[in-house]
């Protein structure tokens, strides 16, 4: 036995905490095939529901669709910049303005169930649009996250859309099955309790025998309420790693979530409160982006550029278009009009490109979620993705062991003597 001091190895914190593979989060990210995609979806669903809203010409909170989320955006997300000691704010205004992404969603929330009160067809329609679309987007987004984590290889975003297309009828109704089971057995819990108690003197009489099965269902519509809800965000992950189909999708995020309720509620928290400070750095590199623009391209315009296109500032870098643009005392002429739309169309891109980063970032988030979650519950190493056989060619092939060398035949001969 040796009496050597023992060697300490170098620490595996990344195994040991199996929560830090998270922080890989943000590179994943902010990969351009990934920001491109996600901007492509959200121009494309944000457009067509302001399409449709010509169309049904909703009013909510007094305010167009556009409006209300030209208002979410540029004041519920980007928020009014606040830093601890400066201008009097406060590490409460701080941590108010770290947390606009969640209060963003908060507001997008509770503006979506306003348009299921209030404008119900609209709602349906753009809720039916978006889910086609993301599905297709979130799909291809979770593959690449998916190889990207568990391989370190990156797919290509044409074969990554190949295999949303042929997974897209699954990444559609993996999020639908549990709500339309939902209202399959709240048209069951009708049809057997309440029409029996609408007949006259019987119903009253059978109360007690209905309203114990009513209440045994009602616990059973909330469960899948429930598992509905925390489940959406690991089935397209589940079918981006499984290969797998809609219902596998649903029974793989229920059974972990079950199984694992803390850890999956730790993860989560910990992936947000990393979502949120990695945004920060994000709004700050969008800000940098549009206001050295404007000063770079200002100095040698005299005046013109100050006309089209005002200066951004902290509480507001987005600029307006044809008139709003104009700086108080300036006048323009028409091709500046048309200047100001222009420049307004280029910041609104880059609007967009910051909001596609929150949603390539919840996507890819929740996917290392998946596996982090998978090998606590099945045992299962987060190498293992499945890859279509267009792929496995493609992957590194380990080195094969090399085969020994044949001696020389004069060698041999001497060997054996």
């Amino acid at each position: 036995m040796s009496e050597g001091p023992n060697e300490l190895r170098e620490v595996d914190w990344r195994r040991c905490c199996s929560f830090l593979e998270i922080l890989r989060t943000f590179r994943m990210a902010i990969h351009p095939a990934k920001l491109a995609l996600c901007f492509l979806g959200l121009a494309a669903s944000f457009w067509i529901a302001v399409a449709f809203d010509q169309v049904f010409k909703t009013d909510v909170g007094g305010q167009s669709f556009f409006e209300n989320m030209r208002q979410l955006g540029t004041q519920g997300l980007w928020g009014q910049w606040a830093l601890p000691y400066i201008d009097g704010k406060t590490w409460d205004d701080f941590f108010q303005f770290a947390m606009r992404p969640l209060s963003a969603g908060r507001d997008l929330l509770s503006l979506s169930i306003a348009y299921w009160q209030e404008a119900r067809w609209f709602a349906l329609v753009n809720t039916v649009v978006s889910l086609l679309i993301w599905a297709y987007v979130g799909g291809a987004v979770a593959r690449m996250a998916a190889v990207r984590f568990a391989r370190e290889e990156t797919v290509p975003l044409k074969r990554a859309l190949a295999f949303s297309c042929r997974k897209w009828p699954s990444l559609v109704m993996s999020p639908l099955i549990p709500f339309i089971a939902l209202v399959f057995v709240g048209l069951l819990l009708y049809v057997f309790t309440g029409l029996p108690m609408m007949i006259p003197y019987v119903g009253e009489v059978l109360i007690p025998v209905l309203f114990f099965l009513t209440f045994t269902v009602g616990l059973l519509m909330a469960l899948i309420f429930v598992g509905g809800v925390f489940s959406l965000g690991l089935q397209w992950p589940t079918i981006a790693a499984e290969g797998s189909d809609s219902f596998d999708a649903i029974s793989r995020s229920i059974a972990y979530i079950s199984s694992r309720p803390w850890r999956y509620l730790f993860y989560t928290v910990f992936a947000a409160a990393y979502g949120c400070i990695t945004f920060i750095f994000v709004k700050f590199v969008t800000y940098l982006t549009l206001w050295l623009t404007h000063e770079a391209v200002g100095i040698f315009t005299w005046g013109k550029l100050t006309r089209m296109w005002a200066e951004p500032t902290w509480t507001n870098p987005w600029p307006q278009t044809g008139a709003e643009a104009m700086v108080p005392g300036a006048e323009m002429v028409h091709a500046e009009v048309f200047g100001s739309i222009v420049i307004a169309v280029f910041a609104w891109i880059i609007f967009g490109l910051m909001i596609a980063y929150l949603i390539s970032f919840c996507i890819s988030s929740q996917t290392i979620i998946y596996f982090l979650l998978r090998r606590s519950v099945d045992a299962t190493d987060v190498e293992e993705v499945y890859l279509e056989e267009s792929e496995e060619e493609q992957l590194p092939i380990e080195e094969k062991a090399e085969a020994p060398e044949k001696a020389p035949e004069g060698e041999g001969e001497k060997a054996e003597t």
